[in-house]
C-alpha cells in the first residue's frame, strides 16, 4: 500500500492526521521516512530501519502481555515451541494435553535456520531440534543421543547383513531431506568424517516420503532410532558399527528468555518424555 489515503481509511483515521502523525515523528527523529512521488508514498532506508524495530516492539509488547495475563490467571496458559523433526510430535502434544487440558500449544515445524530466528524473536519459547542450534544468545540443553541405521528395501543385496560399515555405502544411491535440515546436516557431517561423498538420488522436504521411497527400493536411506517404529514390512533397518553415527537431540532457547510457569513445565515435560519414552 502506498498511498497515503488508503492507510488512513485502513487504520479509521482521517488522511490529514494520519499526515500529520508522520510529520511528527519525522520531525522528532530529524530524517524523513518516506521518499514521496506524487500521490505515493514509499519507504525509504531510514523508513525501512525504523520499521524493523517497531516490528519488534510489537513483539516484545505482545510477549509481555501474554507473560502478564497467564501470571495473574487472566487466560489459560500457552507454550509455543519450534520443532525440526516432526516424527514423535504428536504423540508427545497428546500425552501433555491428556494431563493439562487447558494448556494452549502451538508448534511450528521449522529448519534450523528458521528455528534460529523464531528463538531469537521471542515467537517460541524453544525448539526442540536434532542437531545443535548454535548462536551466542542462544542456550542448547542436549536431551539424547538418538542412534541411526541404514534404512533398506528387502529387496536390496544390503538387507541381509547383520550390521555394516559405512564405506559399504559410498556408492549406494542415497535418499534424504534437502539440505537446510538438521538430520541432513548432521548425516552428511557423519560421511564427511568417514571420507565419503554422498551420492543422492532423491531429496525431499517431507522426511514421510523417504522411507516410502526406501520400501520402493528407490534407494537406501540413513533413519534416526526414534523414527523406526512401525516400520514398513518392505523395510530392513541394520545397525552401522561406527561411534560416530547417531544424532544429538536437544532443546534451544534464547539465553534472555522469560519462561513461564507453564512454559518451564512443558520444557521439563519434553526431557522426561524424550528419556524415557523415547531414548
Amino acid at each position: 500500500m502506498n498511498n497515503i489515503s488508503e492507510a488512513a481509511k485502513l487504520l479509521n483515521i482521517s488522511q490529514p492526521a494520519l499526515s500529520k502523525a508522520i510529520a511528527s515523528i519525522e520531525d522528532e527523529l530529524g530524517v524523513a521516512l518516506f521518499d514521496r512521488k506524487g500521490r505515493h508514498i514509499y519507504l525509504n532506508r531510514y523508513g525501512e530501519l525504523m520499521l524493523n524495530y517497531i516490528d519488534s516492539a510489537f513483539r516484545e509488547l505482545n510477549e509481555g502481555e501474554r507473560i502478564i495475563k497467564e501470571l495473574t490467571g487472566i487466560e489459560s496458559g500457552q507454550v509455543t515451541f519450534a520443532a525440526t523433526f516432526p516424527h514423535v510430535m504428536p504423540l508427545l502434544i497428546q500425552n501433555y494435553v491428556s494431563r493439562h487440558p487447558n494448556i494452549k500449544i502451538k508448534q511450528y515445524q521449522a529448519i534450523s535456520e528458521r528455528a534460529t530466528h523464531l528463538i531469537l524473536n521471542n515467537e517460541v519459547d524453544f525448539a526442540i531440534s536434532s542437531s545443535k542450534i548454535e548462536h551466542r544468545d542462544i542456550s542448547w540443553e542436549p536431551i539424547i543421543q538418538d542412534d541411526i541405521y541404514l534404512t533398506v528395501s528387502k529387496e536390496h543385496p544390503l538387507s541381509q547383513c547383520t550390521s555394516l560399515e559405512l564405506t559399504q555405502i559410498k556408492d549406494e544411491r542415497l535418499i534424504g531431506q534437502i539440505e537446510g535440515y538438521g538430520f541432513r546436516d548432521t548425516i552428511d557431517y557423519i560421511l564427511k568424517q568417514e571420507g565419503i561423498v554422498p551420492n543422492y538420488q532423491v531429496e525431499v522436504e517431507d522426511s514421510s516420503a523417504i522411507l516410502k521411497l526406501v520400501a520402493m527400493n528407490i534407494g537406501i536411506s540413513f533413519t534416526p532410532k526414534q523414527a523406526l517404529r512401525n516400520l514398513d514390512k518392505q523395510i530392513v533397518a541394520i545397525p552401522i558399527n561406527s561411534e560416530h553415527c547417531y544424532r544429538e537431540i536437544g532443546l534451544a532457547y534464547k539465553k534472555s528468555h522469560y519462561f513461564t510457569e507453564v512454559a518451564s513445565s512443558f520444557k521439563t515435560f519434553v526431557t522426561d518424555y524424550f528419556q524415557n519414552h523415547i531414548n
